[in-house]
């Protein structure tokens, strides 16, 4: 061939090339083909990255010498204390959630009568009425499962249909309506309990609290009453086995149980197909201390006086986050295998900076590292262990967790409170401009989070 023919036909294969490259970003980043294709691009990419397929993926374990096993007392905190794992760059300020943009909603239906309040004798089995199950998007169970709660005390979701499309046949409307609020940002891996809770209260006419150091007693206390439950949880690529490589956060809407049988029912997104999914006590009680056994209860307002009185001491959230310190510290007791002490131990750090206790969060959340098994993927859904070790001024630390727990998607990206602690930490430590670009990266996982904007407001640096 001539030369200046081979020219010509690479010019041609080139331009060929980037069109067809530049057309197939365009119909990858179309919703309903984004959502089909992201899962298998993700598994493509780490098996083209050579990762293993089996085995923890772990954090690193703690550059500070660990002296097992601490102990801490159990004190009442003076101030009210907030359940949540909110976002504050300052050590020890006030709790602040996550911003929702106000939507309007359709009148709520009528609720499911309520059964008179029954505190002890309880049923051996209750199981509640099915609400709407939504086969969760991906990266999608905190909205497909509030979906579950908010439908069941009767609501609609607007009268817009502008987000309405399917997913292999199967109407999402109001996940995805959910989700724009909550999870904005396509490539946003994780929502926190505290957004559920907000979206419910700010957008739906409900109100929601979150409670930490449930038992399996007040699930059941609480389906017995009418009201069912938001636990997230460890999801294992076997349901029924050991936790290898895949260990993820998930959330579990749970609507009934039966004693004989010893199991839960749920309404799970990921296996929506079963209208009513039973998972044993134990498989609850062993994967739910991986999330210091955190519950939502979302429900109106006419029934919030029942609720409290059910909750008990728990109603005070102050006195929960206590409670929930001793379970977990007995824990660190009793239990024995690796594992279990590492999730044991990160409940007590959790507990601790939740009452606004760092250094000694910080000094459990490295006994909780000393076992070297605790999962990578910890940190893309809870986040206090960054806030503990900024407030003690660890902040390289903060920045090397973050940049490890960042490279862990095998998309990379999508964890915007990792951007945001990570960005903090080099702002301490001088360098601006790395924090201004994680910043900014925050804000394209979650566009428009005014946590974000804060920021920059105060450094006086344009998003």
């Amino acid at each position: 061939m001539h030369p200046k023919n081979i020219l010509a036909f690479l010019l041609a294969f080139t331009v060929i090339a980037l069109l067809t490259t530049m057309v197939g970003f365009i119909i990858y980043n179309i919703p309903a083909v984004n959502e089909r294709l992201a899962p298998r691009v993700e598994t493509l990419l780490g098996q083209l990255s050579g990762q293993k397929s089996a085995g923890v993926e772990t954090l690193p374990t703690a550059s500070f010498k660990v002296t097992p096993p601490p102990t801490f007392a159990l004190e009442i905190p003076t101030e009210d204390a907030q359940p949540t794992q909110s976002l504050t760059p300052r050590p020890q300020s006030a709790t602040a959630k996550s911003p929702i943009n106000l939507t309007p909603t359709r009148t709520l239906a009528p609720a499911p009568t309520s059964p008179p309040l029954v505190t002890a004798n309880i049923p051996s089995s209750y199981t509640l009425p099915t609400s709407r199950r939504e086969p969760q998007l991906f990266n999608n169970c905190g909205p497909a499962t509030l979906v579950g709660a908010l439908t069941y005390w009767g609501w609609r979701g607007t009268e817009e249909d502008n987000l309405v499309w399917s997913a292999g046949g199967k109407d999402v409307r109001w996940q995805k309506e959910v989700a724009a609020v909550i999870k904005p940002g396509a490539s946003d891996k994780n929502v926190m309990p505290y957004d559920m809770a907000d979206f419910a209260i700010k957008n739906a006419g409900l109100r929601a609290q979150v409670r930490y150091g449930g038992t399996l007693d007040m699930l059941k206390l609480l389906i017995a009453n009418g009201f069912p439950v938001i636990i997230e949880r460890g999801f294992r690529e076997n349901e029924h086995g050991q936790i290898g490589e895949g260990w993820e956060g998930h959330y579990s809407f749970i609507k009934g149980y039966d004693d004989a049988k010893k199991i839960f029912i749920t309404q799970d997104t990921f296996k929506w197909q079963d209208i009513n999914y039973p998972r044993s006590y134990d498989d609850i009680a062993y994967d739910w201390r991986s999330f210091n056994y955190i519950y939502l209860v979302v429900y109106p307002a006419s029934r919030e006086g029942q609720l409290m009185t059910l909750l008990g001491a728990d109603a005070n959230t102050g006195t929960n986050l206590i409670r929930a310190l001793a379970i977990a510290q007995a824990e660190t007791q009793k239990l024995t295998e690796p594992l279990d002490l590492t999730f044991a131990w990160h409940n007590v750090g959790t507990s601790l900076q939740l009452i606004r206790r760092s250094k000694d969060a910080a000094a459990a959340f490295d006994q909780a590292r000393s076992y070297n098994v605790l999962p990578k993927r910890m940190l893309w859904y809870q986040t206090e262990m960054y806030k503990a070790y900024y407030n003690e001024k660890r902040y390289q630390e903060v920045i090397d967790l973050a940049t490890i727990t960042l490279k862990s998607p095998k998309i990379p990206g999508g964890l915007e409170e990792s951007f945001y602690w990570r960005s903090w930490s080099y702002y301490q430590l001088g360098n601006k401009e790395a924090a201004y670009n994680d910043m900014r990266a925050a804000l394209q996982t979650h566009p428009d989070w005014s946590q974000a904007l804060a920021a920059f407001a105060e450094w006086g640096v344009k998003p």
